[in-house]
Order: structure tokens, then C-alpha cells, then sequence
């Protein structure tokens, strides 16, 4: 009985082991960006954040537009206060982010301002 509750203990452990976590970034003239996620299996949990390089809270967009991977993730919206903007990413059952993979980023602000990077391991 022993032995048995030992080797369902060490698969326990085993399988709690499959977690991959990446940790992209990139940045452009005027932003900063990071990715950050858990990879399982077939799922993953992340989250983007974005800086406005030289901004603060008081910083205001009259229009932001932000597009990952021509389509897969976007975001719009007017009068977005802060120059930090985060955006949760979460897949169950998805073609999930691969090791050594970028992810092309474009930003839209104020409709006149666009800048395109890349997020990619350090």
C-alpha cells in the first residue's frame, strides 16, 4: 500500500510539471511591451502589458488601437487614460505561443501615430 501511495504521489508531481512559462518583449521608438504567460498543454493563460514611453497617468489616447499577431488578439478603444495599458490573453483548446516565437505587435494612437515591434524571448 505503501508503495502504491508513493508512486501516485511522484505522478502528482510529475504532471504538475508540465507547466511552460514565457517571457517575451520588444519595444519601438515611442513603446514598451511584455508578455507573459503560463503554457498547459493545449492551454494558455498570459497577460500584455504596453508603456507609452515618456508618459505618466495623467497621459490620455483619443483613440488606441492595438493588433498581435496580424488579428489574433486586438484592442480598441477611445479616451483610454494612463500611459500602461494590460490586456488579459486566455485559450483553452488553442494553438498556444511556441518556444522561440515572435509575436508582431502594431499600435495605433490619436489616428495619426502607428508603430509595428516585435515580442520575442530575451
Amino acid at each position: 500500500m505503501r508503495k502504491l501511495f508513493i508512486a501516485v504521489l511522484f505522478l502528482g508531481v510529475l504532471s504538475g510539471c508540465t507547466n511552460q512559462f514565457i517571457n517575451l518583449s520588444g519595444e519601438s521608438k515611442s513603446w514598451s511591451g511584455k508578455y507573459t504567460a503560463t503554457i498547459d498543454g493545449n492551454d494558455e493563460h498570459g497577460s500584455y502589458e504596453f508603456h507609452f514611453k515618456g508618459g505618466n497617468e495623467s497621459t490620455q489616447f483619443n483613440a488606441l488601437d492595438i493588433n498581435i499577431g496580424d488579428g489574433k488578439t486586438t484592442q480598441s478603444e477611445k479616451n483610454v487614460k494612463g500611459a500602461t495599458i494590460t490586456l488579459s490573453s486566455n485559450c483553452r483548446g488553442c494553438s498556444v505561443t511556441g518556444k522561440g516565437e515572435k509575436q508582431k505587435v502594431t499600435i495605433k494612437w490619436d489616428d495619426e501615430n502607428e508603430e509595428t515591434f516585435f515580442l520575442q524571448e530575451k
